[in-house]
């Protein structure tokens, strides 16, 4: 893909600008979208992922002593890490890198230090996964650096131990997963139960997927993120009781959402079980072919992440609401965490700069903020280029 490649060469020269010597490798992680399958991956549910045209890029390059350098384009800072010793991120990112060095470490062997530069053009906190592409990025490199002797789905595993440990969300695998598995131009049918995937052509005709920005930062979506997980554990732990052919949420059927009786932890795990079904039906309208079917798909997701996850906010819910008011808009959903981000959208190629000229100004009228508008294309998941 030439829009890559150029921003590889691109990132390679800041690199040499910054280190005065040539990278001998590059890795690549793309963002990611997700198009069904919201608060599922947790929990061990379906999720119908891709891989988008926005990416982290990491160059690298080895040192002969046991200094880690790493420079962050998008936060304007460099960090210094000593093998062996102890180190105190002062910033955010620190810890990411910090933690795919640390839990690397635990089963590999980093012998020697290096240089690396970071950029990325995956929006952060829009809900595509800056974090997970990051992640990734970083210990793919690491395993190829370092002959690491661990498979796809242990590295995904791996940089989910980042956000458990280092950063404290108790993430699911959904975002590591698509970045790290992704085919271009497919879309990803993913089992977190069995850990198990598969690819689907999910041709979309005349349309296209859009994303829309609410440029809401997503303050409540860390915390929130845990209480869902602790919420829904009390809700599966409760049911058990009841019912001892329940042993895990895929158990659950929606008649025995009804055996609970606290109406919030009832409404979390309707969320879950209905959505769980909502993949399952998107796949089979895909197959059929039945897009007005995933449209409407996609708005009852929204209904029941507003309704009974609670994890959307007035700005992604006016989002979808106004939206379908425009003639050409099949349906869309708060994508993500919640609490800001973006919608995912089924939009009619031909009118696409119509709606974008539609829906921004209404935004900007409502709440004095002026989001932004994406459509990407699908691409490969993550890879490490050696030079």
């Amino acid at each position: 893909m030439q829009e890559l490649e150029n921003l590889k060469q691109n990132i390679s020269n800041k690199f040499t600008n910054t280190f005065n010597e040539s990278p001998e490798m590059i890795s690549v992680a793309p963002g990611r979208i997700n198009v069904i399958g919201e608060h599922t991956d947790y929990n061990l549910g379906f999720s119908m992922p891709a891989a988008i045209n926005r990416w982290v890029i990491i160059c690298f390059s080895y040192r002969n002593d046991n200094i880690i350098k790493i420079s962050s384009e998008s936060f304007g800072s460099t960090m210094e890490y000593h093998l062996g010793k102890h180190f105190e991120p002062s910033q955010s990112w620190m810890q990411y890198m910090q933690g795919a060095i640390e839990i690397y470490q635990r089963t590999e062997k980093i012998d020697r230090g290096f240089n690396a530069y970071i950029w990325g053009n995956v929006p952060l906190g829009s809900g595509v996964s800056s974090s997970a592409a990051l992640e990734v990025a970083t210990m793919a490199l690491l395993r190829t650096a370092y002959k690491g002797n661990f498979d796809d789905v242990s590295l995904v595993i791996n940089c989910q131990k980042i956000e458990h440990e280092y950063l404290g969300v108790k993430s699911g695998l959904l975002d590591q997963y698509a970045s790290q598995l992704s085919k271009a131009g497919k879309l990803m049918s993913l089992d977190f139960q069995s850990l198990t995937h598969s690819y689907f052509d999910a041709a979309i005709g005349k349309y296209c997927w859009v994303l829309v920005n609410t440029k809401v930062k997503r303050e409540l979506a860390g915390s929130k993120y845990s209480e869902r997980v602790e919420e829904t554990q009390a809700g599966l732990k409760t049911l058990n009781t009841l019912k001892s052919t329940i042993k895990k949420f895929r158990d659950i059927t929606i008649n025995d959402i009804d055996l609970l009786e606290n109406k919030v932890i009832k409404k979390r795990i309707k969320h879950f079980v209905t959505e769980n079904q909502r993949v399952i039906d998107t796949a089979k309208a895909f197959e059929t072919n039945n897009l007005d079917l995933v449209g409407k798909l996609l708005l009852q997701s929204h209904e029941s992440l507003k309704n009974d996850y609670e994890v959307s906010c007035v700005e992604l819910d006016f989002l979808v609401e106004k939206s379908l008011q425009f003639d050409g808009f099949l349906g869309g959903r708060m994508m993500g965490g919640g609490f800001g981000g973006c919608t995912i959208n089924l939009v009619e190629k031909t009118k696409l700069s119509q709606y974008e000229s539609y829906i921004l100004p209404a935004y900007k009228s409502r709440f004095n903020i002026e989001g932004e508008i994406y459509a990407f294309d699908m691409v490969d998941g993550a890879s490490v280029e050696v030079f």
